[in-house]
């Protein structure tokens, strides 16, 4: 006789790359820009090495980056003074190379946003990158790539050139829209800034700030560099922060200010103005309100619960899903000794409810399905 018992956990999980600044003045970009009289008021400090790149904290919980730097593999956690701050959620934008991270605590800082993108404006970079240096020649400008190592912060200056939609297909596709700045020493005309700078490999996802109105704002991440050879680049392209103002605002909106895992938004969409907290579980469906936010279901409502569904089989699992959520199959045959082992790789599932194979060639199996935030 075959005994199978389902169970049911809710689990929480947790490229190209652009290089490092390049810079004419290799001192002054290793340097912070404040050391530099016309940047004393611009802190670079909320610039992160994330992920061997770049990333800018942007809310008190969140860092921007691009995807395809977000997408990579590594835990994502940060430390900070002496303190680790833990990844715990990645939200990608639908289409561009744009992604945001959430952080289990609120970070020292972050940096207002640009409203606008204004074409010859300077913009100062920061970013991890490999190092550089910028040549200028008669007929041309470029910069280079000096070092296949990178992850020290330095920084430099650029002016935005011209408005780039950009179309990559590789490792993510993505069509974004944002900016261009590029190398313009050797041409008068193109009005150089000081700290001449491109953006080298592992500069993706680097700030690129604007003094708006006195106050420095992020006004984009880097995204790609351009060249006319494999080793001479003349431009970088950027993911402008005003074309995604709205879906950036959205998403903030997830900030957990007590930090008890429930986002604002979802603390005050239910909670009525009382105090909700993540071990409560409102409406008595077995589910904590903090699993009932993992699990993308409504703590208000006895009926909505990550379940499986009366017509699952041992081969055939049906539960309720959420299309915002990822599903995985999970199994082990003693519940005493041993692991969960994983039959397939975490997916997201569909609205409503979902359907997953399970496996069957055990006489005593125990599965299990774990749901978690992407």
């Amino acid at each position: 006789m075959r005994i199978y018992v389902f169970m049911l956990l809710l689990c929480l999980s947790g490229v190209r790359s652009v290089d490092a600044i390049a810079v004419a003045d290799l001192v002054v970009a290793e340097s912070s820009p404040t050391q530099v009289t016309a940047y004393a008021d611009f802190d670079w400090d909320f610039v992160y090495n994330y992920k061997g790149s770049s990333a800018v904290a942007v809310d008190d919980y969140w860092l921007i980056t691009a995807a395809h730097v977000a997408d990579d593999g590594g835990s994502g956690a940060l430390t900070i003074h002496g303190e680790v701050y833990t990844q715990m959620q990645r939200v990608y934008h639908p289409t561009a190379d744009l992604a945001l991270v959430r952080y289990d605590k609120a970070l020292p800082g972050f940096y207002p946003r640009a409203t606008q993108t204004p074409l010859g404006s300077e913009v100062v970079l920061v970013g991890f990158g490999r190092a550089g240096d910028v040549v200028s020649t008669r007929f041309q400008a470029y910069f280079t790539e000096t070092e296949t190592t990178h992850s020290t912060k330095r920084w430099g200056t650029n002016r935005i050139d011209q408005n780039v939609t950009y179309n990559t297909t590789l490792p993510i596709v993505a069509t974004s829209q944002g900016f261009q700045i590029s190398i313009s020493r050797d041409r008068s005309n193109e009005n150089p800034t000081d700290y001449e700078a491109g953006c080298n490999v592992y500069d993706s996802g680097c700030g690129l700030f604007l003094n708006e109105g006195g106050v420095w704002k992020l006004a984009g991440h880097m995204i790609v560099r351009e060249g006319t050879s494999a080793t001479e680049f003349i431009n970088n392209g950027a993911v402008s922060l005003a074309f995604y103002s709205n879906w950036i605002d959205d998403v903030l909106t997830n900030t957990d200010s007590d930090e008890d895992g429930l986002p604002d938004h979802f603390e005050a969409s239910y909670g009525g103005g009382s105090d909700m907290t993540a071990s409560e579980d409102w409406d008595g469906d077995g589910q904590s309100n903090l699993q009932e936010w993992l699990a993308d279901t409504i703590p208000t409502d006895g009926a909505s619960v990550f379940e499986l569904l009366s017509d699952s089989t041992p081969s055939v699992l049906h539960f309720s899903s959420s299309a915002s959520r990822e599903y995985q199959v999970q199994f082990r045959t003693n519940l005493v000794s041993g692991s969960w082992i994983e039959t397939n790789a975490w997916s997201l599932g569909d609205a409503g409810s979902s359907i997953r194979s399970g496996a069957t060639n055990d006489s005593i199996r125990f599965n299990r399905m774990g749901v978690r935030i992407p």
